[in-house]
């Protein structure tokens, strides 16, 4: 009985030592995610921002703003699932 005692706690031990840990993953991948969108919405706000004339034309930053987009809502749909 001792024995089935101690493994019982050794297991729930394990099991709260494995939540930790992945809580611990979830805020580092979160953080991740947060620097990733900050990246990407500052490229979007340079290609936004940009003039056509100066050194790309209207295709290229319409092309650019329409990637930049595109990964911003990629990426904030998983951090809204992940990272609630």
């Amino acid at each position: 009985m001792k024995f089935f005692y101690i493994f019982f706690l050794f297991f729930v031990f394990l099991l709260c030592n494995s939540k930790l840990m992945a809580n611990k993953t979830t805020y580092k991948s979160c953080e991740n995610l947060i620097k990733a969108l900050d990246l990407n919405t500052g490229a979007y706000n340079k290609c936004l921002f940009a003039k056509p004339s100066e050194k790309y034309t209207s295709e290229d930053l319409k092309a650019c703003q329409n990637h930049y987009l595109n990964e911003i809502e990629r990426l904030s749909y998983v951090f809204k699932n992940i990272c609630k």
